[in-house]
């Protein structure tokens, strides 16, 4: 069913883009990875599998007869590679938005969580591991509406999920946003995250600083419940080599380190490690991945 609709909805958007003399630009990644890991328990076991690989399209310079705003839409799907039933693909981004240099642009659809991006996330560098000692809201999200912007040097995210769930008269389920901007050399961010519907908030720092061969990117967020919670998460990149650290309370450290080499301008392979030192009854755990990433 879930393929029937895709198809369905990738014919329906060229139909109407190439009507409209839009750009249609089709992407994807194949992405693959041997895996050793652990379980809570401290079980090792090895596993083939799929590393997220997706397809999607991207619609651009939609043209709006009349005015001088133009649209825009996106589709991207997950693609699990071994599976050969109806799991095989699953909704990851399907939105359509309008775009005005003057108002900025707004979406509505399946979106991603700006906060998540700019600040959650920041030090989520690589292919497997890492990005575990950060607090955030979701990463992806449908029924959702978006507004983004750049005023003066301050690049703005905002996004608002309406399902209903909240019980509440306007309907608004969570809402958060970022704010971003170049300071000193580095591009910093800030944002904040409500959950309404389990009366928890999220906010955070996060920075990105790029020195020739060698980015570091860190972040800080704080889970705002009935008891806060704190993580911090830092990485670096230095031609193939990444190194990263994070630290989320009540949960454990993390310790990651990554070599990824490019054969080609499309072709990527990769090894990394990731070792846990965890809080409580949990043991620590080591995993190790090696894998290939395919892009176009």
């Amino acid at each position: 069913m879930l393929l029937r609709t895709i198809t369905l909805t990738v014919a329906l958007l060229c139909i109407f883009t190439y009507a409209n003399a839009a750009e249609i630009t089709p992407y994807g990644t194949f992405n693959y990875k041997w895996s050793h890991d652990e379980n809570s328990s401290g079980v090792a076991y090895h596993k083939l599998e799929d590393n997220g690989s997706k397809i999607g399209i991207d619609v651009d310079d939609i043209g709006v007869e009349g005015q001088s705003i133009i649209g825009f839409a996106k589709l991207e799907v997950g693609v699990d590679t071994d599976d050969s039933g109806s799991d095989t693909f699953d909704s990851r981004l399907a939105y359509v938005g309008l775009s005005s240099n003057s108002i900025g642009d707004v979406s509505v659809g399946r979106q991603s969580h700006p906060y998540t991006d700019n600040v959650a996330t920041r030090a989520s560098i690589f292919n497997v591991y890492g990005g575990n000692a950060s607090f955030s809201y979701g990463t992806r999200s449908s029924n959702s509406l978006a507004y983004s912007n750049n005023i003066g040097p301050l690049s703005i995210n905002a996004l608002t999920v309406v399902d209903g769930s909240s019980g509440e008269d306007d309907g608004m389920d969570s809402y958060e946003w970022s704010a971003s901007a170049d300071v000193l050399g580095s591009n910093v961010s800030a944002g904040y995250a409500d959950d309404i519907v389990n009366d928890i908030s999220y906010y955070g720092v996060s920075a990105k600083t790029t020195l020739d061969k060698l980015t570091v990117s860190s972040s800080y967020t704080i889970k705002d419940a009935a008891t806060d919670l704190a993580a911090w998460e830092v990485a670096g990149k230095y031609s193939i080599l990444s190194v990263g650290y994070g630290d989320k309370e009540n949960t454990g450290t993390y310790t990651t380190i990554g070599l990824a080499k490019d054969l080609g301008p499309n072709l990527t392979v990769y090894a990394e490690t990731e070792m846990a030192d965890n809080d409580g009854s949990i043991v620590d755990t080591e995993k190790w991945s090696i894998g290939t990433k395919f892009t176009f």
